[in-house]
């Protein structure tokens, strides 16, 4: 295809750069396997839970993005819920419905987080 080797070279790094930034910025979903997050959860997915509800602005005061579910996380769960999700399957928990709309608002703001969040956000 190419003749002279910076040309080749080139080529892939524009090719390469293409399939990396396709893959940020495609369409990703929650991982159907991953848990039920609630009151009392802790750890990685309590932490992308409480992004989402920060940058949905779905609550007026930001959790901290400590990833312990306490009280506070319960209130931003319930108004994420309730704005995104819809007032009948606001129960506090995030299951499939909740974690589809949690990794669509991560993508929005930051792919790379919402990438991260992948394998935290139970879904479909």
């Amino acid at each position: 295809m190419f003749s002279h080797p910076a040309l080749t070279r080139a080529a892939l790094l524009v090719s390469a750069t293409a399939v990396a930034v396709t893959g940020l910025a495609g369409t990703a979903v929650a991982r159907p396997g991953a848990p039920y997050l609630s009151y009392g959860s802790q750890g990685e997915g309590v932490k992308c839970v409480q992004m989402a509800v920060n940058w949905a602005n779905a609550v007026p005061l930001e959790l901290a993005e400590d990833g312990i579910w306490g009280r506070q996380t319960q209130w931003g769960v319930i108004a994420f819920q309730n704005w995104k999700v819809g007032e009948s399957q606001a129960d506090g928990v995030v299951g499939p419905d909740t974690g589809d709309r949690m990794l669509e608002t991560l993508r929005e703001y930051n792919p790379v987080t919402a990438n991260h969040c992948y394998k935290y956000l139970p879904s479909h």
